[in-house]
């Protein structure tokens, strides 16, 4: 195996948002064993840097749940994709107002209104995960201007709602839209991002551009949506805690993120056992 795409929340991630000693220790040995280990996540660079940048081995993160490419090194973006102005503008006008919060990704980082992150705390998500992603997400006064013009090139959109059953109705109001995809990265949140864009497409970007055969590849994730990478890498791997939907597309069922599920995958992978 010589490519390790790993979800950060809920799966290297510990519930408390702290990634263990021994998970680093597996990264780096994965690395001095030509694994090239990728945090793949929903979240922006700045907030995947943030979590793994004292980690020795990391050289790409997939962001923005595949939206984004990035090179962890220089920060340059090898791989992008964004809504169509007017999607973008329309799903940002219809939630601004109905009291939830949400985020918009925009290349390396992601933006959010002042004064939403109180609805954000007002969820079940919780307090260390709001904390832990608003350290590194931009307040700005309005978003209006910069994606009605286009300004902003949106490439994901984050939105929690207090109450979970306005996500439903949400849903509903998204299935309107042919040129978007979407999933619950947790039963209280609901992410958007361009019809096109996924894990799994990032994953078979960074395999050509580093010779990699899908074959030679593991996945590991806990959510709806890294089913795509899941079905997509030579080896699929669920975490104990992963959604059902998950563990149904998964080869194999890993120990769960408190218990460095992904960090034991890696062991093995270095042992040969994978």
């Amino acid at each position: 195996m010589r490519i390790a795409a790993i979800d950060l929340d809920g799966t290297m991630l510990r519930t408390d948002c702290t990634i263990s000693s021994y998970s680093k220790e597996m990264v780096k040995l994965a690395s001095q064993n030509d694994i090239i280990v990728v945090p793949t996540s929903g979240r922006s660079f700045r907030s995947i840097w943030r979590q793994v940048s004292d980690m020795d081995g990391m050289y790409y993160t997939i962001g923005a749940n595949g939206s984004i490419v990035t090179d962890a090194k220089t920060e340059e973006i090898l791989y992008e994709r964004t809504f169509a102005v007017k999607t973008a503008y329309e799903i940002y006008s219809h939630v601004r107002d109905t009291g939830a919060y949400f985020a918009c990704y925009n290349e390396n980082d992601s933006y959010y209104e002042k004064g939403k992150e109180k609805l954000f705390y007002a969820g079940e998500i919780s307090k260390e995960i709001c904390d832990d992603l608003l350290s590194t997400e931009i307040p700005v006064l309005s978003l209006d201007l910069l994606i009605r013009r286009g300004t902003m090139k949106v490439s994901k959109f984050f939105i929690s709602y207090p109450d979970t059953g306005d996500l439903g109705r949400f849903e509903e109001f998204l299935k309107g839209y042919s040129d978007i995809k979407y999933g619950y990265s947790t039963p209280y949140s609901i992410e958007i991002f361009p019809a096109g864009a996924d894990k799994d497409g990032a994953l078979d970007f960074l395999c050509k551009r580093c010779g990699v055969r899908v074959e030679d590849t593991v996945a590991i994730g806990d959510g709806q949506t890294d089913i795509g990478m899941i079905r997509f890498a030579g080896l699929g791997v669920a975490v104990e805690n992963a959604m059902e939907s998950l563990k149904a597309e998964a080869d194999m069922i890993g120990p769960g993120n408190d218990q460095d599920g992904p960090a034991r995958i890696l062991e093995r992978m270095v042992a040969g056992e994978l």
